[in-house]
């Protein structure tokens, strides 16, 4: 996976040939489906890499204490210190979406990709309302497709301008405009 990665942040996704990536490996050609029994399955691997962002290192700061909007602005500044850190993984990631989206062969990616991601931010919501004992005004699952379809707008937003401060003053809009979704728990 690492020596896919390095072939499509310097080349792009199509320049990620099997031949190319066992290359950069410094593998024979044959070990690719050693690896992986397609590229389907490395393009699945590689989408995994985004819906497993590590958002540990935010939930000590969310507290009950705290305003909600604070609160969901901790996390979303979490997940996207993840994604300014590395911004041609991001560029990666949205070229296998594009990709997937007209291969046939590929077809199913996108939406068990976004079922993944959706599955997840549920997890992290309802991590969230326990933790910062709140409860949500509307469904979980309503508010997870809320919060990817803004962090993918900001995303494909940032990946056009490279203006941070713009896209962490979008992300704290949302964090105020989601926290007005919650309400103290009983």
């Amino acid at each position: 996976m690492a020596a896919a990665l390095r072939v499509m942040k310097r080349e792009g996704i199509a320049a990620a040939t099997t031949r190319a990536i066992c290359a950069e490996a410094d593998m024979p050609h044959g070990a690719f489906h050693y690896c992986f029994r397609s590229k389907q399955e490395l393009y699945a691997a590689l989408l995994s890499t985004d819906i497993n962002i590590d958002l540990d290192a935010a939930w000590p700061a969310v507290s009950p204490q705290a305003d909600p909007a604070e609160n969901v602005r901790t996390l979303l500044r979490a997940y996207w210190s993840a994604v300014e850190t590395d911004p041609t993984m991001q560029l990666v990631l949205d070229e296998l979406v594009n990709l997937a989206l007209r291969e046939p062969e590929l077809s199913e990616l996108p939406t068990w990709g976004h079922r993944a991601y959706l599955d997840k931010t549920v997890s992290y919501l309802e991590r969230f309302t326990d933790e910062a004992r709140l409860e949500l005004t509307i469904g979980t699952r309503a508010f997870a497709e809320m919060i990817i379809s803004a962090l993918s707008g900001v995303i494909s937003s940032w990946l056009a301008h490279r203006d941070n401060d713009t896209a962490v003053e979008t992300l704290d809009n949302f964090a105020v405009l989601f926290a007005t979704l919650t309400r103290p728990s009983p």
